[in-house]
């Protein structure tokens, strides 16, 4: 194999490629990423047998071919080149010649025939969606999927299609997060399960591109995300996700409105006395016409107001500072709506100006 590409353009693929490679695996081609030099045009694909990505760029080929390069090392080497052309060749004893300018590198490749290929998706069904509205709804609800593998399921996002309405739901046992988004054409209900390892390496892939139609489809135990040049295979979760329609209350005993970026500065004002250790909750007594919030640590003490549209019995309620914090930095509009039954049941936080998202967050005990 010989080729010629700008570096520059190289760097940037092994860069995107490299989020679906492999960490210290007893398998070196899962380590790796796979070179394919064909026609006009250079392949790098890498799969961690979880979720694998593809994307080209244009090189000019004067002898086809295949080889695996360790991924670090690859990504090393052509990040430190001169940005001009390089030129690789390789053997087939799968030596490796790396040239650009001055620099002369020889390294050992591995094998492409042994490559684990992505699996040939049989499409079930499939939605579009473009990139910025991709990149919101991860952003409104990535934040709430569970970290915790003992609990599998809630490691991903629901996304759920009915009356050609998008649902998409994370949950994490402490919160919730909900969008809702009317697609364009006619789509079949469906759902399935994608891992938020998946959904973060999406959001960091097309956060930098230009604005463009991101195609999802989806069989029974994968989805294939393909957008301009990127295409992204990812394993599904599977099983019965948590059935979060029964726990979002139809009805609010207590209902306050108040300014969104008032409140929310307000919150953030708590932050420096916070004691990650303790997990201090932050306390807030809704009564008329304000927001009282309180906090006190090994740190310090703060205390704060908050005007409000509410007249009625007082509540007291306590709430973790990072979950209520999440939920409402992610409010849009002006002004945001609190809803409640009681100092035990969950808090229900929606923006006046936005029916697309909801937001859930269980209290603490204070």
């Amino acid at each position: 194999m010989k080729f010629f590409c700008d570096t520059k353009l190289f760097s940037e693929a092994i860069g995107i490629v490299s989020k679906a490679v492999a960490v210290k695996s007893p398998i070196p081609h899962l380590e790796g990423i796979l070179l394919t030099a064909k026609g006009g045009t250079l392949t790098l694909l890498s799969n961690n047998l979880e979720i694998s990505i593809k994307t080209s760029i244009s090189a000019n080929v004067s002898e086809e071919g295949s080889i695996v390069l360790n991924s670090k090392m690859l990504s090393d080497i052509v990040r430190k080149l001169p940005e001009d052309v390089c030129e690789i060749t390789t053997n087939d004893k799968f030596n490796v010649s790396i040239v650009c300018k001055n620099a002369d590198y020889k390294i050992v490749g591995l094998n492409a025939d042994e490559f684990p290929e992505p699996p040939q998706i049989a499409k079930k069904s499939s939605l579009s969606l473009t990139s910025e509205k991709l990149r919101e709804i991860i952003g409104k609800t990535l934040f709430a999927v569970s970290l915790d593998n003992a609990r599998k399921i809630l490691t991903g996002s629901l996304y759920e299609i009915e009356d050609n309405v998008l649902t998409v739901v994370a949950v994490d046992g402490y919160r919730l997060a909900l969008t809702k988004n009317v697609l364009s054409g006619e789509h079949n209900g469906a759902k399935f399960i994608m891992p938020g390892k998946t959904q973060s390496e999406i959001s960091k892939i097309i956060s930098g591109s230009k604005e463009e139609d991101i195609e999802i489809s989806f069989s029974e135990n994968y989805a294939l995300i393909e957008g301009e040049g990127i295409t992204i295979t990812s394993r599904l979760i599977e099983g019965e996700f948590f059935s979060y329609k029964n726990t979002i209350p139809s009805e609010s005993k207590y209902i306050v409105k108040t300014d969104c970026k008032a409140f929310n500065k307000a919150i953030e004002r708590v932050e420096p006395i916070i004691d990650e250790v303790s997990k201090n909750c932050v306390r807030f007594k809704f009564e008329d016409g304000k927001i009282s919030i309180s906090c006190e640590t090994v740190l310090g003490k703060v205390n704060d107001i908050v005007d409000c549209d509410y007249y009625g019995e007082a509540l007291e309620i306590g709430f973790n500072y990072r979950y209520l914090h999440d939920a409402v930095s992610r409010c849009e509009g002006d002004e945001i709506e609190l809803k409640m039954n009681s100092p035990f049941n969950p808090l229900i936080i929606n923006s006046t100006d936005d029916d697309k998202c909801l937001f859930m967050v269980l209290p603490v005990r204070i």
